[in-house]
């Protein structure tokens, strides 16, 4: 009887899985964008990755092919805003992408060329488009919402015709001149060279690339206070632009936490910025990755008009107030413990370096060094030029192995 009704069950499943299997070709397409957050300590990075399935993109490949709103992930014309590395999370990010539609009658929609004449004739077309938030957010992780999406043309591209990206990185104050930080940061507006606030690899594409962005706005912000000890309140460095180079945002909070910290002093910025005084970068590491998070993307009002799905919405926030609660009581937890400890060993406390050690440790993401050498004494990286010489040297001796 089990064998019977286990091989009943197996073919009803096969039945099942057949009766919703889609032709696309009987359904109209549109481009469409899409706006969405993600957290991103739960995830490898935004961009797929071939040792890890835990990368944004991966799940919403999954998510969009799950739900049938694309048919190929590799033939929906994908494209994204702004690559974020493992660790630094999104909040407007923007992706786009041919998606099925039900509006055959609106004027964005389009057919596919193979679909012929009597399936669009007689093709019911639906005043109410598909609801892609809901049904993105109804199989995506929690860590990713959708809470966006806007009908493009077919030759918008999410990366190329974003006009402004805005990045945000929120750190606690931890006696740092703030004042030091805002003079320093002003430094960076304006149109220059960035290639000694990024990180350039052997990459052929990045060697020969410009290094040249546009900073529109750049502010330092007390953005909470604590009433019992101000080093843990809370600042926010929002920096604007045309588009931003590998690592500038964390190096650019290295160079202004040092300067914040009195070990530099506001210049630095400019002459890191004059390639004649400092022709390539000098030694010195990336802020960490956690704080971090591209805050917004911007573009035409005439090429995107966004849309939300109100109740979505609301169960998106109130799922992020969850979120924030669990962050906020385990951080209050750690604060008392953190008082009592220091309250027991107040006699060891030399200076004010070792009250907010942790805290610059954590932006910086390494140990506090005993003794700081300046910017001025480190030994410098190899620079551009440099750089794209081994590339030609080692493109060269790989032709010459070709042609053996």
């Amino acid at each position: 009887m089990g064998t019977k009704r286990a091989n009943s069950d197996a073919k009803n499943h096969e039945k099942s899985k057949k009766a919703k299997i889609l032709d696309f070709s009987a359904h109209p397409k549109r481009k469409i964008a899409i706006q969405f957050f993600y957290l991103g300590w739960e995830h490898d990075g935004l961009v797929q990755q071939p040792n890890t399935k835990n990368t944004v993109e991966h799940h919403l490949m999954e998510a969009l092919l799950k739900t049938k709103i694309v048919e190929d992930w590799l033939k929906c014309d994908f494209s994204r805003c702004g690559r974020t590395d493992k660790g630094v999370s999104a909040f407007r990010q923007t992706a786009a992408f041919v998606a099925r539609s039900t509006c055959s009658t609106d004027p964005n929609v389009f057919w596919d060329d193979s679909t012929p004449e009597d399936v669009r004739n007689s093709y019911k077309s639906k005043e109410e488009e598909l609801p892609y938030i809901k049904m993105l957010n109804g199989v995506l992780p929690k860590s990713i919402r959708v809470f966006a999406w806007a009908p493009v043309g077919q030759n918008f591209n999410a990366r190329f015709d974003c006009n402004r990206r805005t990045y945000k990185y929120s750190f606690p104050k931890a006696g740092l001149n703030l004042e030091k930080m805002r003079e320093a940061a002003q430094l960076l507006i304006g149109e220059h060279d960035f290639s000694n606030f990024c990180q350039i690899d052997m990459n052929e594409k990045r060697l020969e690339q410009s290094y040249t962005r546009k900073v529109y706005d750049v502010t330092v912000e007390q953005v909470s206070t604590h009433s019992e000890n101000d080093i843990y309140s809370m600042v926010e460095l929002t920096v604007s632009g045309s588009g931003f180079l590998w690592h500038m945002i964390r190096y650019i909070v290295t160079v202004l936490q040092e300067i914040a910290r009195g070990n530099e002093e506001p210049s630095l910025v400019s002459d890191l910025l004059n390639l004649s005084k400092y022709p390539s970068r000098p030694h010195y590491t990336l802020s960490s990755d956690t704080p971090l998070c591209l805050f917004d993307c911007g573009y035409k009002t005439e090429d995107v008009e966004w849309k939300i799905h109100e109740p979505t919405m609301k169960t998106t926030v109130s799922g992020l107030q969850k979120t924030w609660a669990t962050y906020q009581t385990r951080s209050r937890m750690m604060e008392n413990m953190i008082g009592e400890l220091t309250q027991m060993t107040s006699s060891s406390w030399d200076s004010e370096e070792d009250v907010t050690r942790g805290l610059h440790e954590f932006v910086q993401d390494r140990p506090i060094p005993t003794s700081y050498c300046k910017f001025e004494k480190r030994q410098m990286c190899e620079s551009l030029e440099v750089k794209k010489q081994k590339m030609l040297v080692k493109k060269e001796e790989k032709e010459k192995m070709n042609g053996n």
